[in-house]
């Protein structure tokens, strides 16, 4: 009898080790792992609209530009629930006619502030719409194949296809895996919120149960509003989740080489160096960071949108809910520090893309300790001095517009812009509101 009661335990046990196991799993279940959330994500961003050929970008052109939905009945219904959001918000945000209210199903009849909440979301969700209009467009005319070179990453991650080493190859699967999961889970669960939230606003409203017609209208147009709010903004999302991997791949293959420059060093301390070495690395380091600036010379005016539309919603909500205090307290809570954490991991990811950048000055470094200890040919040495050249110019980094490098004072400077917005939003928009 105990000994069929130990055998019981065990089998529970071992149940609950195997739900609740917060152990690594090997590298071959790992990367399968991966492999299957780069694949799941791909796939939810192409059901979202966001992208249409997912990571099989290409720079020839199949389709009119214009023409790319011509028998897409989603993104027929995402463009018609945009317009119609877009209309009624900007409607009601000037509306004084109770009628017209009613019939357009107003969610803040008689709230505090609502028109101005109204106003904005209009404003915002035709922003987010052209954004997204702009990007497909632009996969349309085969403008985003940068965008494709990490493809070979949804069946496995070999360190000879991505040309790293072991090392580098598990941080950067590692990286891949934390950001396709946290962007997977968002666009999953931001439509269903959207949803909550459309409804929420509705049933909050006291005048909905003093006026059936109002409820009816109200819970009758909300299914546009969680619509095309949930579809823009994961829209941004999953079009963010393309960039950030492409941009991380370019990023490693930098680190990988940074660490072969420290093996050369190492190396030639123990008189093991060959100048062969120095003739093969240096094509490859010229190589990645041509492919680096090419990625983000093409990038770089979807770069400046993201930051500049990120940045002026985020400001807005910040305005409205800590000097406009619209609606309730509550709910300017909510929108003030949803807003602020938004800035906040913008700021940190520009930090973190800077702080690879620095990592070029230790490349550098490596290069002349090799050339002041050993005799190099000509043509070596002039490869040396265009690659230390290259790495210790002002414009390494990603590229803003044509006008800003983000690089490691961004996360300052990005702050301290969005600081001074904020006081031009209170200083010449607040007074007018009120």
């Amino acid at each position: 009898m105990a000994a069929k009661v130990r055998s019981v335990l065990s089998q529970q046990k071992s149940f609950f080790r195997k739900i609740y196991s917060f152990e690594i799993p090997n590298s071959k279940e790992f990367d399968e792992t991966v492999c299957n959330k780069i694949r799941q994500t791909e796939r939810l961003t192409i059901f979202f609209q966001i992208v249409r050929n997912g990571l099989n970008q290409s720079d020839s052109v199949e389709v009119n530009t214009f023409g790319f939905r011509r028998f897409n009945w989603l993104d027929w219904l995402i463009t018609i629930s945009c317009i119609i959001t877009v209309i009624r918000c900007g409607i009601l945000g000037k509306n004084t006619n109770d009628s017209v209210a009613i019939y357009l199903g107003d969610p803040l009849f008689r709230v505090k502030d609502g028109h101005v909440l109204l106003l904005w979301i209009s404003v915002a969700i035709l922003v987010m719409y052209l954004f997204r209009e702009w990007l497909l467009t632009l996969e349309a005319k085969g403008k985003f194949k940068v965008l494709s070179t990490w493809k070979v990453c949804r069946n496995g991650f070999n360190p000879v296809d991505l040309q790293m080493n072991e090392l580098n190859t598990k941080r950067f699967r590692f990286t891949i895996y934390l950001v396709s999961l946290t962007i997977y889970w968002v666009m999953l669960i931001f439509p269903p919120f959207c949803t909550l939230l459309s409804f929420s606003l509705v049933l909050a409203n006291p005048m909905m149960y003093q006026n059936p017609k109002l409820a009816f209208f109200a819970l009758l147009w909300s299914p546009t509003f969680s619509l095309s709010l949930g579809f823009t903004i994961n829209a941004i999302m999953g079009f963010g989740w393309y960039i950030m991997c492409s941009l991380y791949f370019h990023l490693y293959r930098l680190r990988d080489l940074i660490d072969y420059a420290d093996i050369l060093l190492n190396n030639s301390k123990h008189g093991l160096f060959a100048e062969k070495d120095m003739q093969l690395f240096c094509p490859k380091v010229i190589q990645h960071l041509n492919n680096f600036e090419a990625a983000s010379f093409k990038l770089r005016y979807v770069l400046l949108c993201y930051f500049f539309v990120i940045s002026c919603l985020c400001d807005f909500d910040i305005f409205l809910g800590t000097i406009i205090r619209i609606v309730n307290s509550l709910f300017c809570n909510l929108l003030a520090i949803g807003a602020f954490s938004i800035l906040l991991s913008v700021g940190i990811l520009g930090l973190i893309f800077g702080s690879f950048l620095t990592k070029l000055g230790r490349l550098t470094v490596r290069l002349h300790q090799l050339s002041c200890r050993h005799k190099l040919s000509i043509q070596s040495v002039s490869k040396v001095s265009e690659i230390m050249d290259r790495a210790a110019g002002p414009y390494n980094g990603l590229k803003i517009g044509d006008f800003l490098t983000l690089e490691k004072r961004f996360f300052i400077l990005f702050i301290a812009e969005n600081i001074s917005i904020l006081m031009l939003f209170t200083v010449n928009i607040g007074p007018l509101l009120h």
